[in-house]
């Protein structure tokens, strides 16, 4: 995949486009990019996934801005991995936030893209406050030589709708859930993380590198961590317990992996922290860049009266790890 921006690029004689932020890159995201690199693959040009960094509601809402699932370079990776031609990188500011929703289509889908197919969820708003939409696109369709397809939400029923609806009572009577950032963040907050799994079509992970700690893992407890950094604007999963893995180059470890601000022994100042505890590995990963994936939530944080209670308890966090990845 190449990365394409507005300062560096030739544009395109022809494309087929989708458009979004693509947090997460969920089952709904990659519903619209693998059906983009079908149609351009069919027709002979290039698919187009145009995103946005930052976020746009970082600009627009500052504060208010929702915790992101993904990094963008995360994103970048996700979109390869699912065979779009090209990114097209739209680096969002105030100016970008003032644009007309038409200017959009006439500079950026035709002027530099050469759109033939444009490809957006039915609910797709663009432009200066968000004036664009999917009526929009068609009514400029024809004089500007491409054709909208939007109908393209994914809807899950049955056992899976019924189970988010367990976790947030507000869908219970819905009997299908439309796979959405909104959503997902929503699970992953709540510690959901196998529903997050089902409509992410993946693990939720994190990409980070290995900082310093307090060495209290390894020294004291005999269970050495990695401490994983992690930016601020990321949705985490509640404090608590995890099993997960991590990958490291080339390798994928069965992981313990606790959120959370160890309040046994920072009842009242601790940082918020993502560590996990490799099984089976022995090695220093200090400095390195790490990938760590959530499973199943296995159990809340909790304070402990000493460091034997809680070395007994990661001796019992440890071997459910094994159970759920079996």
């Amino acid at each position: 995949m190449k990365l394409l921006t507005p300062a560096t690029q030739t544009p395109l004689a022809a494309s087929v486009v989708t458009i979004g932020t693509f947090d997460g890159v969920h089952l709904g995201h990659r519903n619209l990019l693998e059906h983009a690199k079908r149609r351009g693959d069919a027709l002979g040009i290039p698919s187009v996934a145009i995103t946005f960094n930052p976020h746009p509601a970082t600009i627009v809402r500052g504060g208010s801005a929702p915790a992101l699932i993904n990094s963008f370079e995360e994103r970048l990776a996700l979109f390869e991995e699912l065979g779009v031609d090209y990114c097209y990188l739209v680096e969002f500011d105030l100016a970008r936030s003032q644009e007309l929703a038409s200017d959009f289509v006439k500079g950026t889908l035709v002027g530099d893209l050469g759109a033939k197919v444009v490809i957006v969820g039915p609910d797709f708003r663009f432009g200066s406050k968000r004036a664009g939409n999917v009526d929009l696109l068609q009514e400029m369709a024809g004089d500007c030589g491409f054709v909208v397809e939007s109908d393209l939400l994914v809807k899950l029923v049955g056992e899976i709708a019924a189970s988010v609806g367990k976790v947030l009572p507000e869908l219970q009577d819905e009997g299908e859930v439309v796979v959405s950032s909104t959503l997902i963040r929503r699970l992953i907050s709540l510690g959901s993380v196998e529903l997050a799994h089902r409509l992410l079509g993946r693990d939720f992970y994190i990409v980070g590198l290995v900082t310093s700690g307090d060495g209290r893992g390894g020294s004291e407890l005999g269970y050495p961590t990695a401490n994983v950094s992690y930016q601020d604007n990321r949705v985490l999963p509640v404090d608590g317990v995890y099993a997960g893995w991590v990958q490291y180059q080339q390798s994928r470890y069965m992981a313990a992996v606790s959120v959370g601000t160890r309040p046994t022994y920072y009842p009242k100042e601790g940082n918020r922290l993502i560590e996990a505890f490799l099984l089976d590995f022995d090695g220093d990963l200090y400095g390195r860049e790490i990938q760590v994936g959530f499973t199943h939530f296995l159990r809340p944080q909790k304070t402990f009266s000493n460091s034997k209670e809680l070395v007994d308890q990661i001796e019992l966090d440890v071997e459910d790890v094994k159970v759920k990845q079996r």
